[in-house]
């Protein structure tokens, strides 16, 4: 039972934190700031956003080691902290952890970081492009007539 409530719990926490992350740094394109460094402020508070969702999964790695029958990896020790960081960045980032085989009711949750971690990612793709474009940082594509 706590399983059905902590799978769609972790990616409704995980969206609204980066919701919360983008609505704050939209704002940063109100400032009269140079824009390279709006830019810059930009991509590194999404890198932080990105980072603290996968602290958020870690947490619930780390957790979820004390839940009888919820899966394991023989490979990786989820008592230490550090491993389910590691295991969390490689499902986040849909980078694929090959070398490691994950059982029990893990399979999901590393399953469902890895497709919410790419919809994040490309979510402040999509923010990126648009601030750029809103900053007049790079022609519309509409004007580009080469690659040159």
């Amino acid at each position: 039972m706590i399983l059905v409530i902590l799978f769609p719990f972790t990616l409704v926490l995980t969206v609204t934190v980066h919701y919360f992350f983008l609505t704050r740094l939209k704002s940063i394109l109100d400032t009269g700031w140079i824009q390279s460094v709006q830019l810059i402020t930009i991509i590194c508070g999404l890198f932080v956003a990105h980072v603290v969702e996968v602290f958020i999964y870690s947490i619930v790695y780390y957790f979820s080691y004390l839940i009888p029958g919820f899966g394991s990896i023989p490979e990786i020790n989820f008592d230490e902290w550090i491993n389910t960081l590691y295991f969390s960045f490689v499902a986040y980032s849909s980078l694929g952890a090959g070398d490691l085989m994950a059982s029990g009711w893990l399979k999901i949750l590393y399953g469902l970081e890895a497709i919410n971690g790419l919809v994040l990612i490309t979510w402040s793709a999509s923010f990126s492009l648009l601030a750029m474009n809103r900053m007049k940082f790079c022609k519309p594509c509409s004007d580009i007539d080469s690659l040159d």
